[in-house]
């Protein structure tokens, strides 16, 4: 019999900053919208959102000529917020995600893990599809895949 440790979170409080063009993003909210349980540690946590927050701003780079800000680009407001703040958090969010599950038989590495992981592999694909997908909206981009034959 395995343990597998996913007891109750208590609310961190860490924030990362990054570049003042971009929002912050905050720990607690991205283990919420991607659903990550206490079996991967704040510290864990955090260095997979810094990784993430790092390779979205790196692809991002090219909008830091055309505003402040990442928000003065938004063409439209969701909940008060710039829809280009939920993008870039939905971008870091999937990115976080598709890591986490990728290394989930770290997590728990008994045979219900590794079931869990292999019906986890078609989410992570999901999950790095996602952050494309928001990639591509803040740059301007279609979602356009073509496949050669």
């Amino acid at each position: 019999m395995g343990f597998v440790a996913n007891g109750n979170n208590t609310p961190s409080q860490v924030i990362i900053k990054s570049d003042p063009f971009y929002p912050d993003v905050v720990l607690d909210h991205i283990r919420e919208v991607v659903r990550i349980d206490g079996a991967v540690t704040d510290a864990r946590l955090q260095q997979v959102i810094i990784e993430e927050v790092i390779d979205v701003n790196r692809l991002l780079k090219s909008l830091k000529d055309q505003a402040a800000q990442l928000s003065d680009l938004s063409t439209t407001q969701i909940n008060d917020q710039p829809e280009t703040d939920y993008l870039y958090l939905s971008a870091v969010a999937n990115g976080v995600a598709a890591k986490v599950n990728e290394n989930y038989r770290n997590y728990d590495s008994s045979n219900s893990g590794a079931k869990k992981a292999e019906q986890a592999e078609c989410t992570v694909d999901d999950y790095r599809r996602n952050k494309q997908w928001a990639i591509q909206q803040l740059l301007g981009e279609n979602h356009t895949v073509v496949e050669l034959i």
